[in-house]
């Protein structure tokens, strides 16, 4: 079976690494960047237990290198910016293993650590060419220098080029965009190890959010929440820093002295114009191409909104079934049909992500401004909320 991936990123890479020694399958990999490009992600992020619970069945030997280049990821906390605890909930109790938390580029370099040779870099340009009558797909590929070649009777096509997929947009048009109505920065803060920060902890102002954990590398990620209306501009770097503010500096009572760190670190941060912002939103899904040969995991095919930390945790996921179900299928029948592998794989995938999605929306209620309240967050720390943490966790697939 000839199987192509466009996009080796974090649903790519890791359905890459799980084929590329298959003895029955022909890989070809296509990424936009160059190869040495992961190295400048910056950033972290955290994954969740689900992703690691995932690739433990599937791909063990992953886990374990994941594992070993980050941080484990052990609770959700949330407080006040005065320093008034709101909840916390230990993984341990919701979840079958810790999560992590990791540098971007150290998640993309553990995903792209393939065979010499296996990933066709600085592919910059992508065209899936008509139909020639045999059913099987082709590409046409143009690199970096303009060079262009032809890749011809493909049995599969894993798009995993993102949430601006541009294979999407080819076979089955742009998704619909849903905005929440919240802008996100994030940036990396040097502290030489003496902010009291470790794991991920949440500090609130209103619904002005701040997040942050400390990564492998001694630095500390921070991200931010502040409420936009959709269509409303972030505004202009020169305003940033008093948005920031005013944003959350409480107006009754003192700052606790960790989160006036992390403030502060954004201001000068934001002065330095190295601060990343971004929208929160997610896109109507999309499974399956009308051929049933091209499948799009990750956020090429339900981009989400971040805020249970499941981007990449399901597209993890979305990659350690696929790789699964490809294996199950040669092992049944020596010639196994990519259509019903892919027909099988969306059916199992459609109600898990569906799921996943909702409770992320739901959970994004403390840092909307129409629908925030202290006993929202406080709610957080219920039965009803951890149990669909469990469920979250748990229930990767059947």
């Amino acid at each position: 079976m000839k199987i192509a991936i466009v996009g080796v990123g974090v649903a790519g890479g890791v359905v890459a690494t799980g084929l590329a020694h298959h003895p029955a399958i022909e890989l070809l990999a296509f990424e936009r960047v160059g190869p040495d490009d992961h190295a400048l992600a910056g950033n972290g992020l955290n994954i969740g237990p689900n992703a690691l619970h995932a690739l433990d069945r599937a791909m063990p030997e992953m886990a374990e290198r994941l594992r070993n280049l980050s941080l484990p990821w052990r609770q959700w906390r949330a407080s006040t910016v005065q320093g008034e605890l709101l909840y916390q909930i230990p993984l341990s109790g919701v979840a079958p293993c810790d999560g992590i938390r990791i540098r971007w580029a150290e998640l993309y370099k553990a995903c792209r650590e393939l065979p010499a040779g296996c990933i066709r870099y600085q592919s910059e340009k992508i065209r899936i060419l008509p139909d020639d009558g045999h059913g099987r797909l082709a590409l046409d590929v143009v690199d970096s220098r303009g060079a262009s070649a032809t890749y011809s009777d493909i049995d599969m096509l894993i798009a995993s080029d993102g949430r601006y997929s541009d294979i999407r947009s080819q076979v089955c048009g742009a998704g619909e965009i849903t905005y929440l109505g919240v802008a996100n920065f994030r940036t990396l803060l040097q502290d030489h190890g003496q902010w009291p920060i470790d794991d991920l902890e949440q500090w609130f102002n209103g619904p002005n959010r701040l997040l942050a954990f400390r990564l492998r590398d001694g630095l500390v990620y921070l991200s931010g929440n502040l409420p936009l209306p959709p269509g409303e501009p972030i505004p202009e770097k020169r305003h940033i820093a008093d948005w920031l503010r005013r944003s959350f500096l409480p107006e009754a009572a003192d700052m606790a002295a960790v989160p006036r760190h992390l403030l502060d670190g954004a201001i000068n941060a934001a002065r330095q114009d190295d601060l990343h912002w971004s929208r929160l939103q997610q896109t109507t899904v999309q499974w399956l191409d009308a051929s049933h040969r091209i499948v799009f995991p990750g956020d090429s095919g339900h981009a989400m909104v971040p805020t249970l930390g499941q981007g990449a945790s399901t597209a993890i996921e979305d990659a350690a079934l696929l790789v699964k179900m490809i294996g199950t299928a040669f092992e049944n029948t020596s010639c196994p049909d990519p259509r019903q592998i892919l027909l099988e794989y969306a059916r199992h995938r459609h109600a898990r992500i569906e799921f996943v999605r909702t409770f992320s929306w739901q959970a994004s209620d403390v840092i909307r401004a129409d629908l925030f309240s202290l006993a929202a967050v406080r709610a957080k720390g219920d039965d009803g909320y951890q149990n669909a943490l469990h469920t979250l966790y748990h229930d990767i697939w059947p």
